[in-house]
């Protein structure tokens, strides 16, 4: 069987509840789809790469938790960090992985596990067709939940799951119609995901220049010892004037020496490089979490604000 562009769900703001819909956990890793017959065990991630050889733990449970002799399951391998949270980052690490020895030995220290949301084929059939409800049904029937590989819940509503997710730090939920069939290769609003964003006010220690323009910034916090660390860059949400204005600033500033005790490695080539400054500019941004070496993961800037920026801390 040739692997299949899975689904994806559309962005909204706001989580909601409606009895024909169900929600689910947003849970944070890499998305995998999973193709098992009597002969072997495939795992493809969404690009249609193979991903196999990385996952042994995962491989070698499955066939004795799928009631099925032929399936192709969609969910998402998720690694936890050392506070029992998932971690994007545990997960990417695992994802990362190249050779086989590698893969065998991260499998005891860095499990793998695979929650399952729904099932497109199963003994000869797809159900694409279907709706979720039996889809949901089905996959009942045929995934015996275990330790590395289970069914992911569903939720009557969104807001409560919503809430609760906020509380524990996870990234979000996803309502699903109960009727809606599954569209391969599209972002359809029959899902639609919610995402729990954080917000943080940092200090803008430099920028990234590209093409003569400013395109990030380079973002700061001071520790306990008054020391400016990086952690991170943002671009996405300059606009044309900041973007203008800060090219303009930048421009009239003598070369300085990174004003991060941590500076980014960087590697400057013909089309991009780094410019510092002191850090006097405060910016607010939007982030889904923290990575595992302290920097932020997908900021957006919302706006610069008229703040001391000894108030930027950890």
């Amino acid at each position: 069987m040739e692997p299949v562009v899975p689904m994806q769900p559309v962005q909204v703001d706001e989580p909601f509840d409606d009895p024909k819909w169900l929600y689910q956990i947003k849970w944070d890793g890499v998305r995998m789809l999973t193709y098992l017959d009597e002969s072997a065990v495939r795992l493809v991630n969404r690009k249609l790469n193979d991903h196999t050889v990385k996952y042994p733990d995962l491989t070698s449970v499955l066939p004795e938790q799928v009631r099925a002799k032929s399936v192709v399951l969609d969910g998402e391998i998720v690694g936890f960090g050392e506070d029992g949270k998932p971690s994007f980052s545990a997960a990417l690490k695992r994802d990362l992985v190249k050779s086989a020895d590698k893969a065998r030995l991260l499998s005891r220290t860095r499990p793998a596990y695979y929650m399952v949301w729904d099932v497109l084929y199963a003994d000869g059939q797809w159900l694409l067709n279907e709706p979720l409800s039996r889809r949901q049904q089905r996959l009942a029937e045929l995934l015996e939940p275990g330790t590395n590989v289970k069914p992911v819940d569903s939720h009557e509503s969104g807001t409560a799951l919503f809430r609760v997710m906020k509380e524990q730090g996870m990234e979000g939920i996803v309502a699903k119609e109960r009727a809606g069939r599954y569209t391969l290769g599209e972002y359809n609003p029959t899902w639609k995901k919610i995402k729990y964003y954080r917000f943080a006010q940092a200090v803008v220690g430099g920028v990234s220049v590209r093409n003569g323009l400013v395109n990030s910034l380079l973002l700061g916090l001071y520790d306990d010892d008054d020391r400016l660390l990086y952690i991170g860059r943002a671009g996405t949400g300059l606009d044309n004037a900041m973007i203008q204005a800060l090219t303009q600033f930048v421009n009239q500033l003598p070369p300085m020496k990174p004003p991060f005790q941590n500076p980014p490695r960087h590697t400057e080539t013909a089309y991009e490089k780094l410019a510092w400054f002191p850090p006097q500019l405060v910016v607010e941004v939007r982030y889904l979490e923290w990575t595992s070496d302290l920097t932020l993961r997908s900021p957006v800037v919302l706006g610069f604000l008229e703040k001391d920026v000894a108030s930027c801390t950890f």
